[in-house]
Order: structure tokens, then C-alpha cells, then sequence
């Protein structure tokens, strides 16, 4: 542990002391560099303003030193003047960025290398008024030779500090380890009452609190444990099996193994399967929202009751093809509550209803008030379910029938979103259910003004 803390804290001020040498050495090179590109530019503008007011003899008085250069070129690219060559022998300008720049806006600059002086250079134009471009450039590396000028002095800094560094270190590390070492982690009841080391004790505090739950319990986190192992596991079968089935048909139609006249029933268990994949993945998805808590609390006021209507008879055409009667018993009725979370909590309620009733069941859905929650039931005359197994059916992935559950394209997880939609809007569930009569699920949400109390809390 000493190790570590001396590294830790190393690391640290190395890391420090390099970045503020780096940042010194490159804010100190940009500021030179930026200086000197304003001077260029001053210059130009200078020598701009004397040639615009008709003194054009003034290039021959130029002083330029060996690292400038300039050059006045006419609007066709061709060179009139240039300090450092015989303009009659240097290739026409027009395609230079600076010059380009000048003609179109005033001024313009570039940095490049230079041919002439063999180096990185920066160039600025400027438009004349006789229409020709003067441009000057100076080389940047006389800028890296100021840099590298003092480079050795802010290098013996930063060995001097790193070696101040290693001395302060040894000792804070030392000083820290120190009271540590004293305490008896066996008796941590008597370290408290020894009041040798004040930063400490909420640190000793806090281990024996964690010692004490330790010891009386470790339980939840083993619950949590297998719940997290039981999910995983239930996610890689479910969503290995449609994909197994997906995986092998279109490899026998990929491969000509599938007769012409299997291609549609394949086809069609293909898009079954993909559905119920989509299906899983969504549900998933769900739970993952209301597990992180991003399930909005966008509550409005709506007629439950119409709600329960238009879930109804977007499941009509399953009820019918089972032969299944759906009643609906209540009235209207306001809720204030999210109307997109409780229109998918009756659908699964009442698509539960549906799947796993009995051919030409009942299906009784329920909208009333009592006393201050909105009640909510869904009765089926089904298989139901036996008593050992109804407190996990709101389990994920749990199922009473596996076999019953995936030849009706369950997921396993619908009534796990009911349990969260209700816990989400501060309610209740319920649920009875006798052994091959059927099953009664009821659901209440707490009236408006509880409701309200709830989102503002």
C-alpha cells in the first residue's frame, strides 16, 4: 500500500510538473510565433500604405533581414519585384493561397515551405491599389532556435522540481501510512474509542458499520447475485432459440435443401420468429428503462375506461380466433397517470387473458373506483396458475407452462412490466388464481391527488 500511495502520488506530480513545462514551452513558441506574424503583418500594411500614396521608389530603401522576403506580383500571377531573386527568372504567383486571397478579399496569409529559403515560411498579401499584390514572408525557424535557446533552462527546472518531488513524496506517504498501521482491524470498537488520529475515525466509523452488516447480513447481495445470473441466462436462452430457428431455415433455403413448396411455411416461421425476437428485445429494453429509472413522468388526465376500449378491440382479432368473449364492466372515468404506460399494462394484462385461456373462455375486464385508486382487473376463465408458483410469476423469464408460454409467442416478461408500471405510478397489484379455472389480476393506481403527491415528491 505504501508502494502504491509513493507511486500514485510520483506519477502525479511528475505528470503536473511535464504538462506545465509542455504547456509553458508550447504557449510560450505560439506566442512568439504570433507576435512575429504581427509584425509581418504591420510591416506589410506599412509598406502597402507607402506605395498606395505614390512613393514607388520606396522598395528600393527597403531593409529586409535574411529571414524576410519581399515580393510584388502583378494581378496575373507574374513577379515584378522580389528581394531575394531575379523576378525575371521565378515562376508566375497566381496560384498561391496568400496571393489568391489578396485579389478576392484585400489580404490574405499561408504558411508553407519555402523553395528559397528551404524551411517552413509564413506569407502575407495584400492588394495595392494599382491592382498588383505585395506580399511578405518570413521564415519560422529562427522561432524554434528562441525555443530551443532556453530549452536547457527549463529543462534543469524540471529535474530540480522532479527531484523536490521524490523527497516530498517519501514523507507525505509516510505520514499517511502511519495512523493506518496503528489501527487493529480485530478490535475495531476499541480503535474508536482511541481518539489517536481524528481525520481517521470516520473511515474507522464506516468499516465497523460495514463489518457489523457484514455480519449480520450478506444475503441480498447473494439474492441480487442469482437474480443477475438467473436474467442472464434467461436472455441468452430466449433470444438463442428464435434465432436458432431463423439461423437453420434460412440456411436449408440459402443451401436448395428446402423443397419449393416448404419456402412459404418457411418463410412465415422465419417472420414469426423474427417478431418474437423484436418482441424480447423490446420488452428488455422496457425493463432496462424502469431498472435505470428513465421511464418519463408525463402525467395528463384521460377516460381510462376509453382506454380500456381501444386496447380491447386492438386485441379483438386474437380474442376471436379463440373464440374468447371479452366483457367490459365500469364506466368513464379520469386518471391523472402516464396514458402510454397504462395502455401497455391493460394490453398485457388483457393479451395474458387471451393466450392463455381456454378455447371459447370468458375474459372480464374491469374498470371501477375504489376509495382513492382507480381499480383495474382483468379475469380470465384459463389454465391458472398453482399456488407454489403465483408469487414468482412477476419474475422475468418466468414461466408456468414453458411449453404453453412459447407456443403462444410469450416472452416471459409482460407481467414483470405490469409489476413496474404499477410500482411506478405508486399503486398496487394483486393476483388470485385457482388451478384450471383461471386467474384474476388487479391492478390500482392511486386516484389524481395521490397521484400528484407522488410526481412532486
Amino acid at each position: 500500500m505504501q508502494k502504491r500511495i509513493y507511486l500514485n502520488f510520483i506519477c502525479l506530480i511528475f505528470l503536473s510538473v511535464f504538462l506545465l513545462a509542455g504547456s509553458f514551452g508550447f504557449l510560450f513558441f505560439q506566442t512568439v510565433r504570433n507576435q512575429e506574424i504581427t509584425a509581418i503583418q504591420s510591416k506589410t500594411s506599412l509598406i502597402a500604405d507607402l506605395l498606395n500614396h505614390g512613393n514607388n521608389s520606396v522598395q528600393d530603401d527597403f531593409v529586409i533581414d535574411s529571414d524576410s522576403r519581399i515580393t510584388i506580383i502583378a494581378p496575373n500571377g507574374h513577379v515584378l519585384m522580389d528581394s531575394h531573386t531575379d523576378a525575371d527568372v521565378l515562376d508566375p504567383r497566381y496560384d498561391r493561397t496568400e496571393f489568391q486571397e489578396a485579389l478576392l478579399y484585400g489580404s490574405g496569409e499561408a504558411v508553407r515551405h519555402s523553395t528559397v529559403f528551404d524551411s517552413e515560411t509564413y506569407y502575407y498579401a495584400i492588394r495595392l491599389q494599382d491592382g498588383n499584390v505585395l506580399r511578405i514572408s518570413r521564415t519560422l525557424n529562427s522561432l524554434g532556435a528562441v525555443f530551443i535557446s532556453i530549452l536547457p533552462a527549463l529543462l534543469a527546472i524540471t529535474v530540480l522540481v522532479c527531484v523536490l518531488t521524490h523527497i516530498v513524496a517519501r514523507r507525505l506517504t509516510r505520514n499517511i501510512i502511519k495512523p493506518l498501521g496503528e489501527i487493529d482491524f480485530e478490535q475495531l470498537d476499541e480503535t474508536l474509542s482511541n481518539n489517536f488520529y481524528e481525520e481517521l475515525l470516520p473511515y474507522i466509523k464506516k468499516m465497523n458499520r460495514q463489518k457489523q452488516e457484514i455480519t449480520k447480513q450478506i444475503t441480498e447481495q447473494q439474492k441480487a447475485e442469482t437474480q443477475r445470473r438467473e436474467f442472464s441466462a434467461n436472455v441468452s436462452h430466449e433470444l438463442k432459440t428464435p434465432l436458432t430457428t431463423i439461423s437453420a431455415l434460412s440456411e436449408m433455403m440459402a443451401n436448395g435443401m428446402a423443397k419449393p413448396e416448404d419456402i412459404t411455411g418457411f418463410a412465415e416461421k422465419i417472420s414469426d420468429q423474427s417478431k418474437r425476437l423484436i418482441a424480447i428485445i423490446d420488452d428488455i429494453i422496457r425493463l432496462s428503462e424502469f431498472d435505470e429509472h428513465k421511464v418519463e413522468r408525463e402525467y395528463i388526465s384521460f377516460d381510462v375506461f376509453e382506454l380500456a376500449k381501444s386496447v380491447i378491440n386492438a386485441l379483438d382479432e386474437k380474442a376471436t380466433d379463440k373464440k374468447i368473449s371479452i366483457t367490459l364492466i365500469g364506466n368513464s372515468m379520469q386518471l391523472i397517470a402516464n396514458p402510454r404506460l397504462v395502455d401497455e399494462l391493460l394490453f398485457n394484462l388483457i393479451e395474458n387473458g387471451i393466450k392463455y385461456n381456454k378455447e371459447g373462455g370468458q375474459l372480464i375486464v374491469e374498470v371501477t373506483n375504489e376509495a382513492d385508486f382507480c381499480k383495474l382487473s382483468v379475469s380470465d376463465t384459463g389454465i391458472g396458475i398453482p399456488s407454489e408458483q403465483q408469487k414468482r410469476v412477476f419474475e422475468r423469464f418466468y414461466r408456468v407452462d414453458t411449453s404453453r408460454t412459447r407456443k403462444t409467442g410469450g416472452t416471459g416478461l409482460g407481467l414483470s412490466i405490469v409489476k413496474h408500471i404499477v410500482e411506478h405510478h405508486n399503486g398496487k397489484l394483486t393476483m388470485e388464481s385457482t388451478e384450471g379455472e383461471g386467474t384474476t389480476i388487479t391492478c390500482y393506481l392511486p386516484s389524481s391527488s395521490k397521484v400528484a403527491l407522488n410526481v412532486h415528491a
